[in-house]
């Protein structure tokens, strides 16, 4: 009975390890992107991103995003893509895309796509 329980728990074990060891994210490219098409893309040494993660939501989390930062995240996506999966719009509203400006009042402040 122990063994049923401990393979399973090795495995995801196993599982976190690699995830956290290959730096694997699950990255959502919105339709229209610039240089790939609409997926949801599971890559490597994805550095900068958070576990799920878009480009458009990775640089409107910086406070100061250069003018291509956009651009020089799909670049550096493009090089690391391990598997390419169907366009998840849920996923994509999770990673919330649209950044609020740091100056806005609270009242200015929208809610998540999600939680509306």
């Amino acid at each position: 009975m122990k063994l049923l329980l401990q393979i399973p728990t090795a495995l995801i074990v196993v599982l976190i390890l690699a995830t956290w060891l290959a730096s694997l994210r699950l990255v959502v490219l919105p339709p229209g992107s610039l240089k790939l098409k609409a997926m949801t893309a599971l890559v490597y040494q994805g550095h900068g991103f958070r576990l799920i993660d878009s480009p458009l939501g990775m640089c409107g989390r910086r406070a100061y995003p250069a003018a291509d930062c956009e651009e020089v995240a799909m670049n550096h996506l493009g090089k690391r893509v391990l598997l390419r999966m169907p366009f998840s719009q849920w996923l994509y509203d999770f990673t919330d895309p649209y950044p609020v400006s740091p100056t806005a009042s609270v009242e200015q402040t929208p809610l998540r796509n999600a939680i509306q």
